[in-house]
């Protein structure tokens, strides 16, 4: 019950009681409203003055209903305290979480591609946040235990406060292009060394993101029309790609690895790093400057910012980023 329910339920109450002890039995106007407190409250004091058998009956019905709604009335006070206690203990406990955060995910947006962005997210079991201004969506993502920010993406202290200084990328899938680009100018500014891919809704936009920052930008309808395009052309092929990367069942699957500052890949090349000899992966590609070399030579050697591109057994990727992690 709101606050204000209960202020005028309780003037309500006492303005019965006053009337009908100052009109049916004859009190004074300050008498009667003493003995409605009185008796509301259950205080235990004596009348004012005796009452006739009428005023007793209306006394008795009176106590009753007035004990009932003051009852009520701190229960429901009482549990709109501990609401808000224990959602601020929550959320302090959510921020102490989120700041505890590294190399982390952000998804801005948990419309459908969003939803879709953190089902697959959650079966790598990678850490994430994920921004969204809605409170049905926070509720959804509260049920699913998923650490999230109530907010609008495009304003600084809600990317920082999910963490967008330490995060690894970050997903900006709003519902306009226009809110992308901002979200996304806003994320390069804050992280310059961030991962950013957008999704658009046509060229003109997609050009626009790129020179705002983004790193790669998906044309959703566009990168759709492909894929059914090729799964008419080569079905088989497009059917092994879809097994190794979505399917659960089958233990082998491909995967990124950005080399950081503190890789024990750098400075080595491929064929002395040991990722074939020690992880059983194999390396069908490098990304080196923003160029993509496939089936790369052995000698080539591994730089910070370098992106490889494995094939392996997922348990050993596990191990590989486990060990990358650990420095």
């Amino acid at each position: 019950m709101r606050p204000r329910y209960i202020i005028l339920g309780l003037a309500l109450f006492l303005g019965i009681g006053t009337l009908w002890y100052h009109f049916m039995e004859g009190m004074k106007f300050i008498d009667a409203f003493y003995m409605a407190v009185i008796t509301i409250t259950t205080v235990g004091f004596r009348e004012v003055k005796p009452l006739s058998p009428e005023g007793k009956l209306f006394t008795v019905f009176y106590l009753f209903l007035g004990l009932g709604f003051i009852s009520y009335s701190f229960f429901s006070i009482g549990e709109r305290i501990f609401e808000g206690t224990l959602k601020n203990m929550l959320e302090r406990r959510k921020m102490r979480e989120i700041e505890k955060l590294r190399d982390h995910y952000i998804i801005c947006g948990f419309g459908r591609m969003g939803r879709f962005a953190v089902r697959e997210l959650l079966k790598k079991k990678v850490p994430m946040v994920v921004v969204d201004n809605s409170q049905d969506a926070v509720e959804e993502l509260k049920e699913k235990g998923i650490p999230y920010i109530l907010g609008d993406a495009r304003l600084e202290e809600v990317l920082i406060s999910a963490g967008i200084e330490r995060a690894r990328a970050i997903a900006c899938l709003l519902r306009s292009d226009a809110d992308n680009l901002y979200t996304v100018f806003t994320a390069k500014e804050l992280n310059p060394e961030i991962f950013v891919v957008s999704r658009a809704e046509d060229e003109i936009s997609c050009k626009k993101l790129l020179k705002a920052g983004a790193d790669k930008v998906i044309l959703p309808y566009e990168e759709g029309g492909v894929k059914i395009a090729q799964t008419l052309l080569r079905p088989t092929l497009l059917e092994f790609f879809d097994l190794i990367i979505q399917k659960e069942h089958v233990p082998l699957e491909v995967d990124e690895l950005r080399l950081t500052s503190s890789s024990q890949f750098l400075g080595k090349t491929l064929k002395d790093s040991g990722i074939r000899q020690k992880y059983g992966m194999i390396a069908i590609a490098v990304r080196k400057k923003g160029n993509i070399i496939f089936n790369p030579d052995p000698e080539l050697v591994l730089e910070e910012g370098d992106s490889l591109i494995l094939i392996g057994e997922r348990k050993m990727f596990e191990k590989l980023f486990r060990d990358e992690l650990s420095g």
